[in-house]
């Protein structure tokens, strides 16, 4: 039972080593290597949820960060659209 807490412990560390972070405009001066942009459409959903899905997005391209350029809701709906450049 031990091992097998301390596996799945370890896994989650090493996967969390992996994600791409979210960077702030402050932190932009030390990118060096911006490797496109991302966007993501929620339907009905929330602004976390679609900040999570520009992070997973940014994961599947090999990013190590991601700079959110925009999110909000298009009109008086409740879809959500985010967009994001991402950095190695």
């Amino acid at each position: 039972m031990k091992k097998t807490m301390c596996t799945l412990i370890l896994m989650t560390l090493s996967f969390s080593s992996f994600a791409a972070t979210e960077i702030r405009t402050s932190e932009m001066a030390n990118m060096k290597e911006k490797i496109g942009e991302i966007s993501v459409d929620v339907e009905d959903g929330t602004l976390d949820e679609a900040i999570a899905q520009l992070s997973k997005k940014a994961d599947e391209k090999g990013a190590n960060y991601y700079h959110i350029t925009s999110a909000g809701m298009e009109g008086m709906g409740a879809d959500v659209r985010a967009t994001a450049e991402i950095y190695k």
